[in-house]
């Protein structure tokens, strides 16, 4: 097929939105019900960073860049951070979401989380097992009014994955 023909475009267009299309619903579905360990984010940062040096490095041993300015050197170095931790992310979280784990469940107090631009409204909860404050989106129940959550979730090496929610007064 031509690269420059008409069934190559709608082959390419319709690659793309499939992209785009998936990146949503990963977000949707997978993302905002899988929580990382502590550890695992660590990890995750200084391996990130560790080759994100490494592969600086070799592109600037290798010629690849032609500038001579450390300020170009920098940028390299932080595109490298960015995309090396875009990609950890996708892949771990969908590790952790992916990975059979021990099912347990909890009952406790929560807080009302609104809704913004870059998040959902849902119930705030202290998780003992992460050490941190969750957000659990859009749990069964009336979320606004009353201030008990049940939580049932599924914990592996990685992280964990909220599998039901149901508030109650």
């Amino acid at each position: 097929m031509k690269k420059y023909s008409y069934p190559y475009l709608f082959s390419v267009t319709i690659l793309f939105l499939a992209f785009i299309f998936g990146g949503f619903m990963w977000h949707r579905e997978v993302y905002r019900m899988t929580f990382l360990n502590r550890s695992t984010v660590r990890y995750m940062l200084m391996t990130v960073f560790i080759v994100a040096l490494v592969t600086s490095c070799y592109v600037i041993k290798r010629g690849t860049i032609k500038s001579n300015k450390y300020v170009d050197y920098i940028r390299l170095f932080c595109a490298a951070n960015i995309s090396l931790l875009l990609v950890a992310i996708l892949v771990l979280v969908t590790i952790a979401y992916c990975l059979p784990g021990e099912a347990s469940s909890y009952t406790t107090n929560y807080t009302y989380a609104a809704s913004s631009r870059s998040s959902c409204a849902g119930a705030e909860v202290n998780d003992v097992d992460l050490g941190s404050n969750i957000r659990i989106c859009y749990p069964a129940g009336n979320v606004e009014f009353n201030n008990q959550i049940y939580v049932e979730k599924r914990s592996n090496a990685v992280g964990m994955v909220v599998t039901y929610a149901q508030t109650f007064p």
